[in-house]
């Protein structure tokens, strides 16, 4: 107890029921002895502190489990201890226990409890004799805010002007193009027409337009299923020994509209339309290369 200043404070003494009241009412003479003028001291009933309604912020120091201590403490009554409590209020409670091993455990419940209830600054859980028990004894107190208050915080929401940034001048330059630039000695522009070889100016012919996995000129030995390309024909015709091909025929059908109806293996990819039954030619406009 010499670890608490009780002058002039407002104490509240928690007992429970089955401890000898003469224990109780000899521990409360010597609080009042303490406490002096200025001070009180009130005794109240552990299984009564829930419907005592103190107000809130009523008592300075609370003694818990001090005289004969054989109880412990749940966070019903450690929740409304923090309720009645002033802020920074001061709370000393004590529970029993069996040896040093037994201590240790009880004591980190009990710190757990405490934590849970809201209390703050826990000294370390200490052990000692109380007349013929063994007891763990902690020492904390209420934050020095009241339960439920509110503080607003200095937040501003409003846009902060920002300077303009000024851009180094080196680095302005290595993103910069301008037309100056195109009149370099040092460019040198690739002329598109030197990308060209000679295969690329042969004109193409109707056979080689034709995949190369299919057709005459394949070399394949069977001809696909709904051949188009007159491969086929040509295999009938060596068979009946008419060497002579026959016209190639469609088998979508669509083959004289155009390109854009043509499938990828079309033996007319490439051609322009024509009728059914006519024979695909150029005329010499197209034979003639763009001027």
């Amino acid at each position: 107890m010499e670890k608490i200043e009780l002058t002039g404070q407002h104490v509240l003494v928690l007992w429970a029921t089955g401890q000898n009241p003469e224990d109780v009412k000899s521990f409360v003479d010597k609080l009042n002895l303490s406490v002096s003028k200025g001070g009180s001291v009130k005794v109240e009933n552990m299984q009564r502190l829930l419907i005592s309604a103190y107000p809130s912020s009523t008592f300075d120091v609370a003694l818990l489990g001090t005289s004969a201590p054989h109880v412990t403490h749940d966070l019903d009554v450690l929740g409304e201890v923090m309720r009645i409590l002033k802020p920074n209020g001061t709370i000393l409670i004590r529970e029993p226990t069996q040896s040093s091993d037994d201590a240790t455990q009880i004591g980190s419940t009990l710190i757990g409890t405490l934590k849970l209830s809201g209390f703050v600054g826990l000294s370390e859980a200490s052990m000692f004799e109380n007349g013929s028990k063994n007891v763990v004894e902690i020492i904390c107190k209420k934050p020095s805010f009241e339960m439920g208050s509110s503080v607003s915080l200095p937040l501003s929401f409003a846009k902060k002007s920002q300077g303009v940034k000024k851009v180094d001048s080196n680095v302005a330059k290595v993103w910069s193009f301008s037309s100056n630039d195109m009149m370099d000695d040092d460019l040198d522009l690739i002329d598109s027409d030197d990308l060209l070889q000679k295969d690329d100016l042969i004109r193409p012919t109707a056979e080689s337009l034709k995949a190369p996995e299919c057709g005459p000129l394949s070399g394949r030995k069977k001809a696909c299923k709904n051949c188009s390309c007159g491969l086929a024909e040509e295999l009938d015709g060596n068979s009946d020994g008419n060497s002579k091909p026959r016209a190639a025929t469609s088998a979508c059908g669509s083959c004289y509209l155009g390109d854009a109806f043509r499938c990828a293996s079309c033996p007319y990819l490439g051609m322009p339309a024509f009728k059914p039954g006519e024979k695909v030619s150029l005329s010499s406009r197209q034979l003639n290369a763009d001027a």
